[in-house]
């Protein structure tokens, strides 16, 4: 399927964003990919919180063994007894401490301000799906929608400049993410 580009009227030059990035024929440089990539699924955690957090997880589980275990550490110092029946949970605790701290601020920089959107996963779902149906044209190096791509009765987009892409994605996502007003009353 071709579509027409509405600024250079050019056919051949057009294809969707998600096979332009996929293109290793027609690589794409790295600003344009950057430019043109998927937006981030909101919310998520970095590995090494996950990582931080299945730690404490399991010296939480190694120190409530050893507080119901039955070695008293028999003539040995009240530190080392301490020590060895509570040194577990407090590592457990640091652990999900330092992961929690770290899984907090990740979302925080992944939602960016609170004015910004996406929030919700159903939210970024009707982002994916404007970024999907958009089309890129390689000649004059601009994005947009063909007439009924996102409904049926929807009429073409104008073209946007690729610098100006993201942020149009994400308001026509936005603008497709309200819900319809409702007819007036008769």
């Amino acid at each position: 399927m071709s579509v027409t580009c509405p600024t250079c009227a050019a056919a051949d030059e057009t294809v969707v964003v998600g096979k332009a990035l996929l293109d290793s024929d027609r690589p794409l440089d790295p600003t344009t990919r950057e430019l043109l990539s998927m937006p981030p699924e909101p919310g998520g955690s970095t590995g090494a919180a996950i990582t931080l957090l299945v730690l404490a997880g399991l010296f939480g589980l190694l120190g409530v063994r050893a507080l119901f275990s039955d070695d008293d550490g028999g003539s040995s110092d009240a530190a080392y007894r301490f020590g060895y029946h509570y040194g577990p949970l407090l590592v457990a605790v640091i652990l999900l401490g330092i992961g929690l701290t770290l899984h907090t601020d990740h979302r925080s920089r992944r939602t960016g301000p609170a004015d910004q959107w996406p929030h919700t996963v159903e939210q970024w779902q009707q982002l994916q799906r404007v970024w999907r149906e958009t089309w890129l044209c390689r000649s004059c190096r601009v994005a947009f929608l063909p007439a009924a791509s996102l409904r049926p009765d929807s009429s073409p987009s104008p073209a946007v400049p690729l610098p100006q892409f993201p942020q149009w994605v994400v308001t026509v996502a936005s603008q497709n993410n309200r819900p319809a007003t409702p007819p007036p009353p008769n």
